[in-house]
């Protein structure tokens, strides 16, 4: 073999070997990796709630003080979703389950059940564990024309119909009667369904 094909036999050789390097992985290398962490819950209810409602996170804004002691004493309403996922709202009785049989009754509305500490000052409200004082927060049923609703309320009865449902609520920065304080706010509030 002469010179030049020995050469270009050595290239190929050399560029077939890098070629199989490069395209294989090397042993124990790290090219990046999680974890999917999934929770959730079976719930003895007519409609699902969609994932991501169960904790729904409410920004109220910056609110300037001088709307909450000159103004209109509150700030914008924020709007609320609760998506409600295939509902099934027909009566089924006798159904199979793991423990016996289960009747399923018939349902065509629901109510929510709002839940939280109330505000010392103004009980309507609920209270604000910020550092902003002379505030509070006020839930709103916007589904029955915007009506406040006291802190522990429950809200009016809502139609449902089969399939997917929403309901509509809002919340609100609102001053209780003190004076306002610039600073944080914060409050955790939950909710419960009630079908009927």
């Amino acid at each position: 073999m002469n010179k030049v094909n020995k050469l270009i036999l050595s290239a190929c050789v050399a560029g077939g070997m890098a070629n199989g390097a490069w395209a294989a992985a090397p042993t124990g290398a790290d090219y990046g990796h999680g974890t999917l962490h999934f929770t959730g819950s079976v719930i003895n209810s007519p409609c699902s709630i969609a994932p991501g409602d169960e904790d729904i996170n409410v920004p109220l804004g910056q609110v300037a003080n001088k709307v909450l002691e000159a103004g209109a004493g509150y700030s914008l309403t924020q709007p609320i979703t609760i998506h409600l996922q295939n509902c099934d709202l027909t009566a089924q009785s006798g159904v199979t389950s793991g423990t016996g049989t289960v009747d399923y009754p018939a349902f065509s509305k629901v109510s929510v059940q709002f839940a939280g500490s109330a505000d010392a000052t103004n009980a309507d409200l609920y209270a604000n564990t910020g550092t902003a004082q002379g505030v509070g927060i006020r839930m709103m049923d916007t589904m029955a024309g915007n009506i406040p609703l006291a802190a522990n309320a429950v809200s009016a009865d809502h139609g449902l119909t089969s399939g997917d449902n929403l309901l509509k609520f809002g919340a609100r920065l609102e001053k209780n009667g003190n004076a306002v304080a610039t600073g944080t706010v914060a409050a955790d509030v939950t909710y419960a369904m009630n079908y009927k």
